[in-house]
């Protein structure tokens, strides 16, 4: 049996699991699907359409509602768009907002106050720790770290775009699986930071960084390599080949 709390607002066609608890002052727009054993904290806004006031250069696309798997934990205040797809046992900080056509995958973890961006993908069990910024079109891989305050741009070439002047395009960073992003890193546009590779805490990555190296400074430089032991490590505990 579920549990609603008061000045909660649900769409007559939300579709609500069983033992779900949602508390007071929820908002939960059409066509909504929430899955079985969710909680929801006060004041969250679950399924808000995305809405421009004629000014982005992006257009939107939304063509799905949001759907959140069973098991999943919903922050107060937190604002999650339609057309992202949340899996099973998703934990969603308090005051974090994801944007529309996300994919976030089991077990991930986004801290509070977190922005994801429109069309961002978080692998399994990842986690993003409080108030980092996760750009459109970003792809993390399972098993990544990304610290406090991280912050991630799509668009290295935003002067003339902002103005219709060049052709939108975008190009979020890719982080591949077991990587570890420092606190307050800084990730540019379309940089690929390899498989166990390490970003030091405030570096400034405007190249891509290879697997299982260790990048600080401004701009990052290697500094070294992953310590061979924990490398290995990380690959025997997941049942991977060293």
């Amino acid at each position: 049996m579920s549990s609603i709390g008061v000045h909660t607002v649900i769409a007559p066609d939300a579709v609500i699991g069983a033992n779900v608890t949602i508390g007071c002052h929820v908002i939960i727009y059409p066509g909504t699907q929430i899955g079985d054993g969710c909680t929801l904290f006060d004041g969250a806004v679950i399924g808000r359409p995305p809405k421009s006031a004629g000014t982005l250069s992006r257009p939107l696309k939304v063509d799905a509602p949001l759907i959140i798997g069973p098991g999943c934990v919903i922050g107060a205040n937190a604002v999650l768009y339609a057309g992202t797809w949340i899996d099973s046992n998703v934990l969603i900080g308090d005051l974090a907002s994801i944007r529309e056509g996300c994919q976030i995958s089991a077990g991930a973890v986004v801290g509070r106050g977190v922005l994801v961006m429109y069309e961002t993908q978080i692998g399994e069990r990842t986690r993003v720790i409080d108030g980092a910024i996760l750009t459109g079109n970003m792809i993390i891989e399972s098993d990544v770290f990304i610290g406090p305050g991280v912050n991630t741009v799509n668009d290295n070439d935003v002067y003339l775009k902002r103005y219709g002047l060049a052709p939108f395009s975008v190009e979020g960073p890719i982080v591949r699986r077991f990587a570890l992003i420092g606190t307050g890193a800084n990730l540019a546009a379309g940089v690929e930071i390899g498989m166990g590779a390490i970003v030091a805490p405030s570096a400034m990555v405007t190249k891509n960084v290879e697997a299982w190296s260790v990048v600080a400074g401004v701009p990052a430089k290697v500094i070294r390599e992953v310590d061979p032991a924990q490398r290995a490590q990380i690959l025997s505990h997941f049942g991977m080949e060293t």
